[in-house]
């Protein structure tokens, strides 16, 4: 297992664009999080409709709390077509080189067990010398994440970077095969590319990607846009830090 990326502090921003990144909220501090990924890809606009694109959207609504420097706490909303979700997460830093991360959601109007998942990773940073250039790597396995069908387990290993030119701007990329437990052969990698720019304690992040879902198992298995065939979507972030 690869270990790669960066020091806790300089990496910007808590997340690329779906991934976590593994930094940790200052003590006593709340974030809140608007994610929005549209659902239509971009080769759906025209001349005649160029914001068809932007039709129907996957919202997520997220609430953390940074405890003593070493743990964040977390409820979230998802919202994405007729699947309602709501969860918790939380994440502890045993190291500065290591944040362990587990969320656990549900789909609340089923309130079923082929509904429910649990993920659990660990996200590994250094600080190689790497100046400008942040790295991160981040191994889960995620269980029971199809609806419909129980005791699925999926073995990821997500991975990303960012550039920092400065100015509060980086650039970053993100993706996230499944190494164990993907059947479905029509699905794609799941990758996003993310902007980024951080004012004070705001990060505003717009993301091209070909995923719409952004819960731990919906990101990869809703990955069905080939960007070689011009089809991708796109998103964007709001991070508030109070």
């Amino acid at each position: 297992m690869a270990l790669l990326v960066v020091l806790l502090m300089a990496f910007p921003g808590e997340r690329i664009g779906t991934l976590p990144t593994g930094r940790i909220l200052e003590p006593g501090i709340w974030q809140v999080s608007v994610s929005h990924r549209f659902l239509p890809d971009a080769d759906n606009a025209t001349l005649g409709t160029p914001w068809n694109f932007l039709r129907g959207a996957n919202v997520r609504l997220a609430v953390e709390r940074g405890i003593n420097g070493r743990f964040n706490a977390g409820v979230y909303l998802n919202s994405a077509g007729d699947v309602k979700e709501a969860g918790l997460a939380g994440s502890w830093m045993p190291f500065r080189w290591l944040t362990a991360m587990t969320t656990v959601g549900t789909d609340v109007v089923e309130l079923a067990p082929s509904g429910t998942w649990l993920s659990a990773g660990a996200a590994v940073f250094t600080n190689p010398t790497l100046g400008p250039i942040h790295l991160v790597v981040l191994p889960r396995v995620t269980a029971n994440t199809a609806a419909g069908e129980s005791n699925r387990l999926y073995v990821s290993l997500g991975a990303g970077a960012k550039v920092d030119p400065g100015a509060g701007f980086s650039f970053g990329a993100e993706t996230e095969p499944v190494l164990y437990g993907q059947k479905d052969t029509a699905r794609l990698l799941a990758w996003s590319i993310a902007l980024d720019k951080e004012v004070g304690w705001h990060n505003f992040t717009l993301t091209v990607g070909n995923a719409w879902h952004q819960s731990v198992p919906g990101w990869f298995a809703s990955a069905n846009r080939d960007i070689t065939g011009g089809n991708f979507r796109v998103g964007f972030n709001i991070l508030r830090k109070l």
